[in-house]
């Protein structure tokens, strides 16, 4: 490999390295000029636009860091919501198991002081469906008492034995199952018609119970309903509380998708300070020198805001500025020299292809020659053969 092409390459890197300590120095120093602007200060278009472009970026990144905030303590809201809810769900679910037992228990109450003059009119419908099960509840208890309590025979009698048994106590839970049912829904029914009842504007004809533990389970019950409805007024307003949160925004994803956007747009503003602070730094440096037709005016924006201390910084930025500026001319000298001594090789291979090409074309005249001496000879055989033999 040749010796300029690895120089070049070190100095490639050397004066990347450099550039990038470089723009990170102006644009300090240029950040540092505009933190010395006063927000008093009146923006000149003509000779100082740039300022006008800090303070709209300035705004803008407030205002979208601001718009972040915002959606964050949405989601931080969205997410209590969500947990609100499920919380909700479970008490409502745990309600209303406890309220379908307190159902049973005010049914099963009911049927026990039926024969009271307050209860026995809206018992009597469903009094012979209990009493039947009553009946078939008694009746299977007693077999499969009977059952478990018979002794003796053999393993086939034990089998038999063990097979009456389950089903037996399949019908028994099936029995228990059927009238805590029908407890249930009685119970249920008649917190509802007393409801009814006592909410009518004439209470003369309003079901007044008088056993204590009827009145304590109807109490009970309305306590239930009224969490219940007060757990579903809650879950109503939450889910319209999350349904208006992910309203609030026009993109899909809700304030994440959001905040994914804002952070985007934080990165373009901050790489368009970035250009801003480098500009107004390298000016400042004198690196990039300001000729236009305010140059007076703009430099004497420039003096007012930059101070003594600043000329450590401005040398510094000088100096790597120096150093890329004669790398990048070392570079150039050495990429021309070999651009130079490849187009002198090209030449060299030019000019040996001539020569060859030269050699090729004076072996092929002595061909020539050649041929051409042989198709003499050949004429003046033909002469002498014709005249010879007279043809």
């Amino acid at each position: 490999m040749d010796e300029r092409k690895k120089q070049i390459g070190e100095l490639e890197k050397r004066k990347k390295d450099q550039s990038v300590l470089l723009d990170a120095q102006l644009a300090r120093i240029g950040e540092t000029f505009f933190s010395r602007i006063p927000d008093t200060k009146r923006e000149e278009p003509s000779a100082f636009p740039e300022l006008a472009v800090y303070r709209r970026l300035k705004a803008d990144l407030l205002k979208t860091e601001n718009q972040i905030i915002a959606a964050e303590e949405n989601i931080i809201k969205f997410n209590e919501l969500e947990e609100n809810i499920e919380t909700g769900k479970k008490d409502e679910k745990n309600y209303i198991k406890e309220l379908s037992a307190v159902y049973s228990n005010l049914g099963k109450r009911l049927f026990e002081v039926s024969d009271n003059n307050n209860y026995s009119a809206f018992c009597s419908p469903y009094q012979n469906q209990v009493d039947t099960l009553r009946a078939k509840i008694m009746s299977l208890e007693d077999r499969t008492a009977a059952l478990e309590h018979r002794n003796g025979g053999n393993i086939f009698s034990w089998i038999g034995k063990s097979a009456q048994s389950m089903v037996l106590r399949t019908f028994l839970t099936k029995a228990h199952d059927n009238i805590e049912q029908l407890y249930r829904k009685t119970g249920e029914r008649y917190s509802r018609r007393d409801t009814v009842h006592v909410n009518k504007k004439n209470k003369k004809n309003a079901l007044q119970p008088e056993d204590e533990d009827v009145q304590k389970l109807c109490a009970e019950i309305d306590r239930k309903r009224e969490v219940l409805r007060g757990l579903s007024q809650d879950m109503t307003n939450f889910k319209e509380e999350k349904r208006s949160i992910y309203s609030g925004y026009s993109t899909e994803g809700g304030p994440q998708k959001f905040i994914q956007a804002k952070n985007n747009h934080i990165g373009n503003i901050q790489n368009e300070f970035k250009v801003l602070f480098r500009q107004i730094g390298a000016e400042a440096c004198g690196i990039i020198p300001d000729s236009g037709t305010f140059h007076v005016k703009r430099k004497k924006i420039f003096d007012s805001f930059i101070l003594p201390e600043d000329e450590i910084e401005f040398d510094n930025a000088a100096k790597i500025n120096q150093y890329i500026n004669e790398d990048e001319k070392t570079i150039e000298k050495l990429k021309i020299s070999l651009t130079i001594d490849d187009e002198k090789a090209r030449i060299e291979k030019f000019l040996r292809l001539i020569q060859e090409k030269k050699e090729d074309i004076a072996q092929a005249k002595l061909k020539i020659h050649e041929y051409e001496k042989n198709i003499s000879d050949a004429e003046e055989r033909i002469k002498n053969l014709t005249e010879e033999w007279k043809l």
